[in-house]
């Protein structure tokens, strides 16, 4: 068997067990586990192609099936597996430019960015069937969760929540988990992502130009899909779960794409600007956020890139 292989089937099961680790652990451990969940996928599939990722989700999701059951190994394959092979795939596609046969262009890193966001908007609807059809499953685990904090709010200086709140903010986390699952999906695979590419190119092994990650720009016509996306959350039923789990993982595909346009402007002219940006992320974080993603949405239409100038592609 060649040595790539081997490598991606021993990626597919180190992510397998980190899924399993993470599906069984405590919290505090599964919140760190998630966390590098996909990495050993993606170092494999961007180190020796996307053949070995795919050998490996199908191993990982396959040692899944015996040692869990088969829809833990399903919610593997479909959260992890396969999105790491899909990503790899996209990552290698190229093609001659027309003006020179002799040079390669690449896949546009916003095209592979926003594919995913598309993958992460479908994901919460396609593991509907291995939770039972819908959400409102969750809605008896939540209240009583949130009863139990209200007994324990005494203590921390804070008014209990009383019937009518306590099913209020259920019926609101219900609401929103499909947007808050697809944007903390897609945060943490875009992360990984661009640590496997990292850690590929320090050791030789990522056979691709290192794109111009702060020139990120999504395909014309890419915020239509989160306006219908944000028209279709209003709707009851499935078209009101894909409408929500599409909007949260559009929009945090435009947080990012805010963050590239910030680097854009301040590198090579004034890179203290990060440091405020990322300041105000960790102390201001909704507001930040918002204006972040408010700049990647407005910036196709302001040019806001052209407006400040082109700054060089970073050495």
């Amino acid at each position: 068997m060649p040595i790539g292989f081997i490598i991606g089937l021993g990626g597919g099961l180190a992510s397998a067990l980190l899924f399993y680790s993470a599906a069984r652990g405590s919290p505090l451990l599964s919140t760190l586990l998630l966390l590098l969940t996909p990495l050993p996928s993606l170092l494999s599939g961007l180190g020796w192609g996307w053949l070995p990722a795919a050998a490996g989700a199908v191993a990982g999701a396959l040692v899944m099936a015996g040692g869990a059951s088969p829809s833990v190994a399903l919610g593997y394959f479909l959260a992890l597996g396969l999105p790491a092979a899909l990503a790899c795939y996209l990552a290698y596609l190229s093609r001659p430019q027309q003006d020179d046969a002799n040079t390669v262009e690449w896949y546009p890193v916003g095209r592979l960015v926003a594919a995913l966001s598309l993958y992460g908007g479908a994901l919460p609807v396609a593991v509907l069937p291995l939770i039972g059809g819908s959400y409102e499953g969750l809605r008896a685990p939540m209240r009583e969760f949130f009863r139990r904090l209200s007994t324990r709010a005494p203590e921390l200086g804070l008014q209990p929540l009383n019937d009518h709140q306590i099913e209020a903010l259920s019926e609101f986390i219900i609401a929103a988990l499909p947007g808050a699952l697809a944007a903390y999906w897609l945060a943490i695979f875009v992360l990984n992502l661009y640590l496997a590419a990292r850690i590929a190119r320090a050791s030789g092994r990522l056979g691709r130009d290192w794109p111009d990650l702060p020139a990120l720009s999504f395909p014309a016509g890419f915020p239509l899909l989160l306006a219908f996306a944000l028209a279709a959350s209003f709707f009851p039923g499935i078209p009101g779960v894909a409408g929500t789990s599409f909007t949260g993982a559009l929009l945090l595909a435009y947080l990012i794409a805010g963050l590239a346009l910030i680097h854009f402007i301040a590198r090579g002219r004034a890179p203290w600007i990060l440091w405020f940006v990322y300041a105000a992320l960790l102390l201001f974080e909704p507001y930040t956020a918002v204006a972040l993603t408010l700049g990647g949405l407005l910036e196709p239409a302001l040019k806001l890139r052209r407006r400040f100038g082109a700054s060089p592609p970073p050495t």
